[in-house]
């Protein structure tokens, strides 16, 4: 296998000097030879956006950091026929890491992505934390392009955040770190990201044959949108032995489908052994409108100071303006199983499926939960709407207990404790064959 080291294209690890071109430079030049590992030594590269290609490994060394830049003008929109970047959620087409209809690609080493996200944030007002408690930040405006205008609903539609530094069409900060598009064969091991941008740091959209493994996402927790990996219309899908921290969701599994134009599928993605804490969900199923999710497993995961732990909720846009990341399709959920997990200091509902009226959806149905143990503020929601029931949903061997906001020691559980009254006790509606075998709920 070739080998390279992007010094020798003229990469500069002295954290100043900008370095994407020498970096991108070797990637190409290893991809043209037929692949091999592309290697950043020790030091800090400073870098906008790159396209890795087939072939090649980018393998960053322990001591080594691929540095965003905290200019934004270095991550330039994604210009591309092979997807429809009309589509692109939150209406922001640029990325750190992108690579497009690749095969055999990795992103590997016990180096460092740091995406310098604090250069893209503001700090709230008091007052605006207590509005939305579990966030510290917002994101800092970036100009419309000319003629544009942002949407009248921008800042009440379902999922956007109610301040006028904070619209979902437009943000300084590239809306993804890492993004993967129609690949083949990825391997992501290792390697640890922090610092994001306030923006997704996977995004896997109509891949195949995926693996994480031993990664590691830091994000702040209080910055918005800082989630970690979005599988997306993707298949052959594991994430094993990772440790996730992030502001909003730490694994979502999706299937908007109107970016890759075509109804995809999204199934048969396996996610096991990980830590994980979030500020929105640990574990999120589906969102507006997508298409098919199915055969799905979460297994021996640990999930400490979330919002929520598991979440299956399709919520809606009664609004004529499609939200940036809405989709087209009737949203069917079926056959996932979650086993073995604890959920620790959690300060929302547990386990919450939920189905809002005008979601196009055909039905979440077979979903089973085994060994779980929560302590947690709230109870279990599983609510189906009267003409879209939940259906064949299965509690064996759990045990939920309620804890208090005192019993979480954070600054976000003092501000939640100012503002929410917590679910009492477990919501079972709109639900045929429900079933509860050993399955316990110990109320405060």
């Amino acid at each position: 296998m070739l080998h390279c080291d992007v010094r020798q294209y003229g990469a500069v690890g002295d954290g100043k000097t900008l370095s994407t071109a020498a970096i991108q430079a070797a990637i190409d030049d290893v991809s043209a030879r037929g692949g091999g590992r592309v290697t950043l030594a020790e030091g800090r590269y400073l870098c906008g956006r790159i396209d890795l290609k087939s072939g090649v490994e980018l393998h960053i060394e322990r001591g080594a950091v691929l540095l965003g830049s905290a200019n934004a003008a270095d991550f330039p929109d994604v210009e591309t026929d092979f997807w429809d970047t009309a589509y692109a959620p939150r209406f922001n087409k640029r990325c750190f890491i992108y690579a497009e209809n690749c095969e055999d690609i990795a992103i590997t080493g016990r180096g460092v992505i740091d995406c310098q996200g604090e250069a893209y944030v503001v700090p709230m007002t008091e007052a605006e934390m207590a509005a939305r408690p579990l966030m510290s930040f917002v994101r800092k405006p970036m100009p419309l392009p000319e003629g544009s205008t942002p949407l009248s609903e921008a800042t009440t539609m379902v999922g956007a955040y109610p301040h006028p530094l904070d619209p979902r069409n437009t943000s300084l900060a590239p809306a993804r770190v890492v993004m993967l598009m129609g690949c083949r064969n990825v391997l992501v091991e290792d390697i640890t990201m922090q610092n994001q941008f306030a923006g997704w740091s996977y995004w896997v959209s109509g891949c195949c044959n995926v693996h994480f493994h031993r990664a590691a996402i830091n994000a702040a927790v209080d910055m918005p949108n800082n989630d970690g990996i979005h599988v997306n219309c993707s298949a052959n899908v594991t994430i094993s032995d990772c440790n996730i921290t992030c502001g909003d969701d730490c694994i979502v599994v999706r299937a908007y489908s109107a970016p890759l134009g075509r109804d995809t599928v999204c199934e048969k993605v396996a996610v096991s052994n990980c830590n994980l804490t979030s500020h929105t969900c640990a574990v999120r199923v589906g969102w507006i409108n997508d298409g098919t999710m199915r055969n799905c497993t979460f297994s021996n995961l640990n999930i400490t100071e979330s919002r929520m732990g598991i979440c299956m909720y399709l919520p809606a846009n009664p609004a004529e303006a499609r939200m940036s990341d809405q989709g087209h399709e009737a949203t069917l959920i079926e056959n996932i199983s979650f086993s073995n997990i604890t959920i620790d200091r959690n300060y929302d509902a547990p386990v919450f499926i939920g189905i809002d009226p005008h979601n196009l959806c055909r039905g979440i149905r077979h979903v089973y939960f085994s060994g779980i143990r929560a302590f947690s503020v709230g109870m279990p929601v599983v609510r189906g709407r009267a003409d879209c029931h939940v259906d064949h949903i299965g509690f064996t061997d759990c045990r939920f207990s309620q804890i208090g906001y005192a019993d979480i020691p954070t600054k976000f559980a003092t501000r939640l404790a100012a503002k929410n009254q917590p679910i009492s006790h477990p919501v079972f509606e709109a639900v045929d064959d429900l079933y509860l075998n050993g399955t316990f709920f110990d109320l405060k």
